[in-house]
């Protein structure tokens, strides 16, 4: 559990845990240089199962994650952001039978699917093309165009390790480090969709999605992952105007609108800069007509979306493996 400024939830989230079932877990929390009153919390728990460890200077969310999992013993993780909570006291045990009937070389699991309501349907579009173990040789395009599927960290279990054998969470991208690392081990390795309830994702207004990319400071880092999808996709003769649709719709469109709601909202057009910069210039450009053509008649990104990556999905059935 990396921990920063977390003090308002905190409590509810190591009492989560405290509350199991199952007796046999370590929990160990990285505070990351909190000034809220975390530290004094952390430091009265009692609990020998509990490992604190205060850092002397800010790593960020994911060197914070790294060095949590250098000193972790055991060899599944389940990942508990400060905000989120197990969603029951059968929670460990659920994710575990899981992990007890997957096969040994499935990497990490993305608990939750169809129940985060991490998307406006909760998942369930996603569930229909989805298999529950997604092959390396299909991986990338799913990350391609439904992003980062598994979502907030606390929906993902895996195997400790993973996180060294794949080179560590990024901390050059500490907006999408995330993003960046599932879509490397799934280039290599299966991993798994369940349905299965471990956590409950907490929203809130001063949650990371809604505060880190306010001006689209994520633009830049989330142009350099879609290059590098669309470049492995590519090497598997799997794009072909579909795909350039699709990413027109799924992201081009679809920052643009946020970046006019941002333009109406503060004035400013550097959102809609850092958009057509770094999302809207690519391999998967159609042309500037074609693409704000698309923008309008998908509404923002809005609209056909589901039809567009259906295309892409139903033109590569053959290799795609429920």
């Amino acid at each position: 559990m990396p921990t920063y400024n977390g003090g308002a939830y905190l409590r509810e989230a190591i009492e989560s845990v405290m509350r199991q079932r199952y007796q046999q877990w370590e929990l160990l929390v990285s505070d990351d240089g909190s000034s809220d009153g975390t530290r004094d919390y952390l430091l009265q728990l009692k609990d020998p199962r509990i490992r604190v460890f205060l850092q002397e200077k800010n790593l960020g969310i994911f060197g914070n994650l790294n060095f949590l999992f250098q000193q972790v013993k055991t060899d599944i993780v389940q990942i508990l952001c400060q905000d989120d909570w197990l969603t029951d006291e059968y929670a460990l045990e659920s994710c575990l039978n899981e992990w007890s009937i997957l096969p040994e070389d499935v990497a990490f699991m993305r608990a939750n699917h169809g129940s985060d309501f991490s998307s406006k349907d909760g998942g369930a579009f996603e569930a229909q093309w989805l298999p529950r173990i997604v092959d390396p040789g299909i991986s990338d395009l799913y990350f391609l165009m439904f992003g980062c599927i598994p979502g907030n960290l606390s929906n993902v279990s895996l195997r400790t390790e993973i996180v060294a054998k794949h080179g560590w969470f990024d901390q050059r991208l500490p907006y999408a480090g995330d993003f960046d690392f599932w879509s490397r081990v799934g280039r290599s390795q299966r991993w798994v969709v369940s349905a299965v309830r471990v956590s409950t994702i907490r929203t809130h207004q001063n949650q990371a999605s809604k505060t880190l990319n306010k001006v689209g400071e994520l633009m830049p880092q989330m142009g350099e992952l879609l290059r590098r999808l669309y470049s492995k996709v590519d090497e598997r003769g799997l794009i072909d105007w579909r795909v350039r649709v699709a990413m027109q719709i799924v992201y081009v469109s679809q920052q643009r609108w946020a970046g006019l709601r941002s333009r109406m909202k503060t004035g400013s057009w550097s959102y809609m800069k850092h958009v057509n910069k770094y999302i809207g210039r690519g391999p998967w450009e159609i042309g500037v007509v074609f693409g704000w053509l698309i923008f309008l008649l998908s509404g923002g990104g809005r609209w056909f979306k589901k039809a567009a990556i259906g295309a892409v999905l139903s033109r590569h059935q053959g290799h795609l493996v429920r």
